[in-house]
């Protein structure tokens, strides 16, 4: 019984760890637009056919001392008549969403950590997590993203990252001001991403992310302060390496949502509303970027100013 009753409290843990974490996957790169370094925050404005969008890059969790935010994105924001987001974190609150959660966060039949982690790896992440005072037999069944996600909240937390995003605060300020809200996927959609991380490469996944988080703290500190800059200086050589290393988290994390959201972006920009875009920043940038997408697509692409 005492077992049952701890997994249930690991499985709800899990859950507020989700909510915390969906928006944070995609922005633990630092990001750099194109090949030249570019100043002024993380706001672009964008034109086609005489229609004008806003598109900002979002740190999806801060700390206190991040606020107030770089004045742009107020700018942008009363200047836009519709907010876009990248999805509805609110239905976390849904009962069919944490049904949704919980019917994939676990391992598939009578696998554990322990059956498909050889004896180092599973040795290395035991270590990091009876660190935070968390058994191994509690997280027995989860999947190895799930544990890595709470890991990385955990060190989050540490460095003072406890803070709304960039996200949740604007969707906070549109829901009082009753401005319509738009979203580029589902919250479900992004549960799949997050805990199908890994997934056939589990071994060197939960290496990689355990030998990172010890770099958590510098790595989001330099994130955010290049993020308030507009500076991208490091983006071009950490998503090659991210391409060239982990093709197919790059892939799912990047390449193909963009793909999927390009139409819906163009939409937004053909509207009759001015539509104010928040993704996260490692969407922006890059070869693969949606700032180089929308470009290729014939629209106009300028800092915001």
């Amino acid at each position: 019984m005492a077992n049952k009753e701890n997994l249930q409290k690991q499985r709800t843990l899990c859950g507020f760890i989700l909510v915390f974490a969906l928006f944070f996957s995609c922005a633990s790169l630092p990001e750099r637009a194109g090949s030249a370094v570019q100043t002024g925050s993380s706001v672009w404005t964008v034109r086609k056919n005489g229609s004008t969008m806003f598109l900002g890059g979002s740190i999806h969790v801060l700390r206190s001392g991040d606020f107030p935010l770089p004045e742009e994105f107020d700018r942008a924001f009363e200047q836009a008549s519709m907010l876009v987001l990248e999805a509805d974190v609110e239905r976390m609150a849904d009962p069919n969403v944490a049904q949704y959660l919980m019917t994939r966060m676990f391992l598939p039949g009578d696998k554990s950590l322990e059956s498909i982690l050889d004896s180092k790896t599973y040795a290395m992440l035991e270590t990091k997590c009876e660190g935070y005072g968390i058994p191994m037999a509690s997280l027995a069944g989860i999947k190895p993203s799930m544990v890595i996600t709470m890991l990385t909240v955990l060190e989050m937390q540490n460095s003072g990252f406890v803070q709304e995003g960039v996200d949740m605060y604007y969707l906070g300020k549109a829901m009082k001001a009753e401005m319509p809200i738009g979203f580029l996927e589902t919250v479900e959609a992004q549960i799949d991403l997050i805990v199908a991380m890994g997934d056939g490469y589990e071994n060197d996944y939960v290496k990689y992310s355990l030998e990172d988080l010890n770099n958590t703290e510098n790595e989001l500190a330099a994130i955010v302060a290049g993020w308030k800059e507009g500076d991208a200086a490091n983006t071009e050589e950490t998503l090659a390496e991210m391409k060239a290393q982990w093709p197919v988290l790059y892939r799912a994390m990047l390449t193909d949502r963009n793909e999927a959201w390009l139409p819906r972006l163009e939409e937004y920009l053909a509207g009759s509303r001015t539509a104010f875009v928040i993704v996260g920043l490692a969407h922006l940038h890059g070869p693969d970027g949606l700032l180089r997408r929308l470009e290729d697509s014939g629209s106009i692409v300028e800092k915001f100013r």
